[in-house]
């Protein structure tokens, strides 16, 4: 009956960590193609949950190996220990990947936020936090671009106009820009230095925006992509 219940024991530990073992491979496969933040933070929760759960499958494997006796059993648990040694090392590579993603999208953002004013600063964090490590390079390239003056005034005013055309569209904690496209005493190039990062965030935030011309954010967003990469 003993051994029964430990056999049980045994098998259910085993049956749990290759659960586990297949769901931080998925996790892992997912990561590999994931840009959005938000969604990296997430899966790290999760990750950081099967680390817990690595913790208790650890302990229940320490009773286990002080009370199995039978070379059978043993069998079992020492493969158990090999599935729990290849978990932690899974776990611990993609927990530390993540760290080092995170530090360097902090590192991005600094950089980024230390291109605007103290007043200023205030608008592009709230903006740059949402950002990938693709839309905030891309946010540095066509800033980089501004400031050594290859946009042309018209392509300048262009995004201006669509970005106060997408004003109705901006969740409330951007209602800011509309006041900084209309500020008089900002020149376009200024206005658009400031408002610029919100590009990204307006992709993401509604797919395609369209206006009654035709012309929408996402094109002129690419436009100066394109632009940028024939210099």
């Amino acid at each position: 009956m003993i051994s029964s219940t430990l056999n049980q024991r045994l098998q259910d530990l085993a049956n749990n960590i290759e659960q586990d073992f297949k769901l931080l491979k998925e996790f892992e496969d997912a990561l590999r193609y994931e840009t959005n933040p938000r969604v990296k933070a997430a899966y790290r929760q999760d990750i950081q949950q099967l680390k817990e759960s690595a913790t208790l499958y650890q302990q229940e494997y320490d009773e286990l190996e002080k009370i199995i006796t039978t070379d059978e059993s043993a069998t079992k648990l020492q493969n158990v220990e090999i599935q729990l040694h290849q978990m932690d090392a899974k776990l611990d590579i993609l927990l530390n990947s993540q760290d080092d993603v995170s530090e360097n999208l902090y590192q991005m953002r600094q950089t980024l936020l230390s291109r605007y004013d103290v007043t200023e600063k205030v608008l592009i964090a709230s903006i740059a936090e949402q950002f990938s490590q693709t839309q905030l390079a891309m946010t540095q390239t066509l800033l980089d671009a501004l400031e050594a003056n290859q946009l042309s005034e018209l392509e300048m005013q262009q995004m201006l106009a669509v970005l106060e055309q997408q004003i109705p569209s901006l969740p409330p904690s951007q209602a800011v820009v509309a006041e900084i496209i209309k500020a008089p005493e900002l020149d376009a190039k200024h206005k658009l230095k400031i408002t610029l990062p919100i590009v990204p965030f307006l992709i993401d935030y509604e797919s395609e925006l369209e206006i009654g011309s035709g012309f929408n954010i996402k094109l002129a967003w690419e436009s100066l992509v394109n632009k940028l990469r024939k210099k």
